[in-house]
């Protein structure tokens, strides 16, 4: 008995020329079939992790935001928020600042309007000294 070969291609010299061609395909295939889903599959993974990261933060300051809810349901905490945010004070309190003056520099240049504006911190700086000698407190001493 004879055998037969059924072959696709029956000329050799055709099977030789598309063997690579062939290889080419079934390397593709393996490549869309495995690498790309790989790919994708790194990228959602690392997306992912990015969004549950960014979760975690939300979470916090949502819980941030609920222990101020808290704090302001109580008396003192409703207190704080009118003393604090709306700047009113109880019938019996006032306000005093208690920040120093900034140390700014007073040379200034040696012509027409900035020779008055010396000689009046001149005069205001004196009289602060004298009071100050005095023992006498001035909480703002360049306002009039």
């Amino acid at each position: 008995m004879a055998t037969t070969e059924i072959r696709l291609v029956r000329s050799r010299k055709l099977r030789v020329a598309s063997t690579p061609l062939a290889i080419a395909v079934i390397v593709a295939l393996v490549v869309a079939m495995s690498v790309f889903p790989v790919r994708s599959y790194i990228n959602q993974r690392n997306l992912i992790a990015q969004k549950e990261i960014e979760f975690a933060q939300y979470e916090d300051v949502i819980e941030n935001l609920q222990d101020q809810v808290t704090y302001l349901k109580t008396e003192a905490g409703l207190q704080d928020a009118i003393r604090t945010q709306l700047g009113y004070l109880r019938f019996n309190e006032r306000r005093l600042p208690m920040m120093d003056m900034p140390a700014l520099s007073t040379t200034l240049p040696e012509r027409w309007p900035y020779t008055i504006v010396s000689t009046m911190l001149l005069v205001r700086s004196l009289e602060s000294a004298k009071k100050a000698a005095q023992g006498e407190i001035s909480l703002q001493p360049f306002t009039p």
